[in-house]
């Protein structure tokens, strides 16, 4: 009886990993006026609306540099993206709730296209969220 019920249990499991959702892939556009990087960290890619790391701070880390994607790509502005976000309201300070933002991207690929030298460069990036 032991057995059987292990066996169940480990074949449920299974059939739940097997259930997992593949995550949607949102092509941002790489503004260096609205995107920086430091030369400290360069993996770290911060946004211009982003609250501060004291309030708790919205930024991107590079997971891994992409040949050209399989998929049929359409880029979006990032920054409109946010500006037009639920997570941003131009008449509160902090305009941006950074954790918000991040909560959602969460469930996201998210693929930063960078024009370098007329050649594109895709950089898969994952949202990252800090308070110091």
């Amino acid at each position: 009886m032991k057995t059987a019920i292990l066996i169940l249990l480990s074949l449920f499991s299974t059939f739940i990993q097997a259930q997992e959702k593949e995550k949607d892939t949102l092509f941002f556009t790489y503004d260096k006026k609205y995107i920086t990087s430091h030369i400290e960290i360069p993996n770290h890619f911060y946004i211009e609306d982003g609250s501060g790391i004291s309030i708790g701070n919205f930024y991107f880390t590079e997971v891994k540099r992409l040949k050209k994607p399989i998929v049929k790509l359409k880029e979006s502005c990032l920054e409109k993206f946010v500006n037009s976000s639920k997570f941003y309201d131009k008449n509160k300070t902090p305009k941006l709730n950074d954790y918000a933002l991040w909560e959602y991207l969460n469930d996201y690929v998210i693929v930063l296209v960078k024009n370098v030298d007329d050649k594109k460069e895709y950089i898969q990036v994952e949202p990252s969220f800090e308070i110091e």
